[in-house]
């Protein structure tokens, strides 16, 4: 692979660039900056691509697998082969994604929601079908109490939304004093970074359905993307359990446990 790697390098790049992008048009902000929905949730994507080769070139990034045992793996290559896949750019997503999931799940933060942000997520809640199941719940130092009548939360949050565009320049953000307790640190465990690791890489492959081979007969697991992702968790020493090399079946445990999780915490790296 050509060494340094450089994120104008669009051959190299092109299996990140596709991640980082996401699916769908970009939103404008009235600047012209674009905003891709990706599900990273980097609002610079550009920059994401130029940090991560930065840190790719200066050897910064904390992932025991190498290219060279990766680029000598033949029967890893026959895979990525058979689906029609650049093999440096497929290394460099790879790669990407490891670091990118560290970043968030090993060394990751929380940022603390604004009165105004808060109040646009409580608006944010309002239900297509009035009728629909709600349970609204508040405590106070005077008691607690829980509201199950759809009609009665449906007016509560409607008369919340009115308040809030009638006085919306008036909402605080946060106080001085607030202000020293935004960022919070916070550390998912290695299952959550094998899952979102995971997640990130089968992201791509939806992103990209033409990536796919055609198998002979007797060549039922050759081609199978989940088998592909999972050998790269144990070559990367996400997980110590070598079943993740035979068959895709641990993977798919992980996926199922973790198939409602919400990543909340933000990279201390990319943005």
């Amino acid at each position: 692979m050509q060494q340094p790697i450089d994120d104008n390098n669009e051959k190299q790049f092109q299996y990140i660039s596709s991640l980082l992008r996401g699916k769908g048009e970009p939103f404008y902000l009235p600047d012209g900056t674009p905003l891709y929905p990706n599900i990273l949730n980097v609002n610079m994507p550009f920059e994401t691509m130029h940090i991560f080769a930065e840190r790719y070139n200066n050897g910064e990034i904390l992932c025991p697998y190498k290219y060279e045992n990766y680029i000598n793996d033949k029967e890893l290559q026959a895979t990525i082969n058979g689906l029609q896949m650049d093999a440096d750019a497929f290394w460099l997503l790879a790669i990407f994604c490891f670091d990118f999931a560290r970043s968030v799940c090993i060394n990751g933060f929380t940022i603390k929601d604004s009165a105004k942000r808060t109040i646009e997520k409580f608006i944010n809640l309002t239900p297509d079908d009035e009728d629909s199941a709600m349970k609204l719940t508040i405590k106070t130092d005077k008691g607690k109490m829980e509201i199950e009548d759809s009609h009665a939360i449906t007016y509560i949050l409607k008369w919340v939304k009115q308040a809030y565009e009638q006085n919306e320049d008036a909402i605080r953000g946060w106080t001085a004093e607030e202000a020293k307790d935004i960022f919070s640190p916070r550390q998912e465990s290695y299952s959550v970074f094998i899952w979102y690791f995971a997640t990130l890489m089968r992201e791509f492959f939806a992103l990209n359905p033409q990536f796919k081979g055609k198998r002979k007969k007797g060549e039922s697991g050759k081609f199978d993307k989940n088998l592909l992702i999972s050998k790269l968790i144990y070559y990367m020493e996400l997980s110590a359990k070598d079943s993740f090399t035979a068959d895709a079946e641990t993977l798919k445990g992980f996926l199922k446990q973790y198939k409602n999780k919400q990543i909340i915490t933000h990279s201390d790296i990319y943005y």
